[in-house]
């Protein structure tokens, strides 16, 4: 029901969201988290449940998910016109901007009504995701064929698709490394109000990605490492970061299935990047860079950089400052890559010091250097980020403390839908602040629990 009322509110046309708007978004995260909260409360009390009892219940959601247009984020839009620019004028988004192609402001795909709430210059900013995506994006458009409606449901298909093979490489993850309780993983995916309004309602290619990495992950669980780097060179090249991973599994492969298998897998990896690459990087002497550069490294106000920075700010305009801003947001950034640095090497010692890893090990790490990135080091940060990590991080084991910390941000981060996306500090503090006092309250209780049992 509540994501009905949403999908019929936000309606099928672009609008200026006004007060009322704000406060339909505040009543419904408010209600999605508390009623997915109470449903995993509710299902870990009881025994195990069918898988149809978790599955069946959830399309409805999905299916409302999926008519519900974008309300949240222009992304999608983008995406949109980058793979029309393509399709229809043979551009190459990393050397051409929209605004370069003649004509394309009266091509009729090209609807600047729905980008009214972005931003960013839109029409002057080159393709910042990686090849694949580049791709994926010029096929969806073609086969749209100027009718925009359809390239958007495209466009939220493929989500849908990455949605229900991410369910079922998590249930067969689950189940290989012998959870007690396969059932309550699929809840938190399946019903996660952030993967369906974030991934499903707004079409953001995260869960793309994330979808990669775990079929990575499954690939190399079943010892098929050969293609599990090609797996994992796809998920780079829709996002970037993935690229960070590649290192945990050149390792994990040649530790468990030899040196052969594991430089067999690379060569393979690296002829189906180039394939994939090529068409677009042949011309990488005009690739836009310092525009590209420019998105990448952008400071957004959910970010632990800002939290700081912003705070700071707050500070000086009342005591004297101890360093001008610049100063101190150089000093900040330097601060956090160091600590990403440190936690990021602090696990992959724990990894290559075992001599036989397990793919638990493989999963801790690649979590790890996932969570690094995205909550410490990126002075950029979206809440719909989190669906890089969070199917990943539901396949660590269900005691472990980073995967109990990244449920709760995964719902705590749904109040990103809110006006509260934009208020610096105050977003920080009720999204991830609250996550981690929340985490830690619970762990000060489960303390308790095992002192008293002593």
């Amino acid at each position: 029901m509540v994501y009905a009322i949403n999908a019929l509110h936000f309606g099928w046309g672009p609008s200026a969201k006004g007060w009322i708007d704000d406060l339909l978004a505040w009543i419904t995260a408010g209600a999605l988290i508390g009623l997915y909260w109470a449903g995993y409360a509710s299902l870990v009390r009881q025994r195990a449940h069918s898988l149809a009892t978790i599955v069946v219940p959830a399309l409805p959601l999905l299916f409302t998910a999926f008519i519900t247009i974008p309300y949240d984020s222009t992304d999608v839009f983008l995406y949109m016109d980058s793979g029309w620019a393509q399709a229809a004028y043979g551009a190459n988004p990393y050397t051409t901007v929209l605004r370069e192609i003649p004509g394309i402001d009266r091509d009729p795909m090209i609807r600047a009504e729905w980008m009214q709430a972005n931003k960013n210059p839109w029409m002057d900013l080159p393709f910042v995701y990686g090849f694949l995506f580049a791709h994926l994006a010029k096929a969806i458009a073609w086969a749209g064929n100027g009718n925009w409606w359809l390239t958007l449901f495209l466009f939220k298909l493929i989500n849908v698709a990455a949605y229900g093979a991410t369910a079922f490489l998590l249930l067969s993850l689950a189940r290989g490394l012998k959870f007690e309780r396969p059932d309550v993983v699929l809840y938190l995916f399946m019903w996660s109000p952030l993967i369906l309004l974030h991934h499903i309602v707004n079409a953001h290619n995260d869960l793309l990605m994330g979808f990669l990495i775990v079929a990575a992950v499954a690939l190399v669980g079943h010892r098929k490492g050969v293609w599990a780097l090609s797996v994992l060179v796809a998920a780079t090249l829709v996002k970037y970061v993935a690229v960070l991973l590649i290192p945990g599994f050149l390792y994990y492969i040649a530790r468990t299935e030899g040196m052969r298998r594991m430089l067999a897998g690379t060569l393979v990896a690296a002829a189906f990047g180039f394939v994939l690459s090529l068409p677009y990087a042949w011309d990488v002497g005009h690739f836009r860079f310092d525009l590209i550069a420019a998105q990448l490294n952008k400071v957004t106000a959910g970010s632990l950089f800002s939290f700081l920075f912003y705070i700071y700010r707050s500070v000086s305009r009342v005591v004297a400052p101890f360093g001008s801003l610049e100063s101190f947001g150089n000093g900040v950034r330097i601060l956090l890559w160091a600590a990403s640095v440190v936690l990021i090497l602090r696990e992959a010692r724990r990894f290559v010091v075992n001599a036989k890893p397990v793919l638990e090990d493989l999963i801790r790490l690649s979590s790890w250097v996932l969570f690094v990135v995205i909550f410490i080091a990126s002075t950029q940060f979206y809440s719909w980020y989190i669906g890089m990590l969070f199917p990943l991080a539901l396949v660590l084991r269900e005691t472990d403390d980073l995967r109990r910390f990244v449920v709760l941000l995964s719902a705590t981060h749904v109040l990103s839908l809110t006006s509260l996306s934009r208020k610096g500090i105050g977003y920080f503090a009720a999204t991830t602040g609250s996550a981690a006092g929340w985490f830690l309250f619970s762990n000060r209780d489960q303390r308790k629990v095992h002192k008293s049992a002593l």
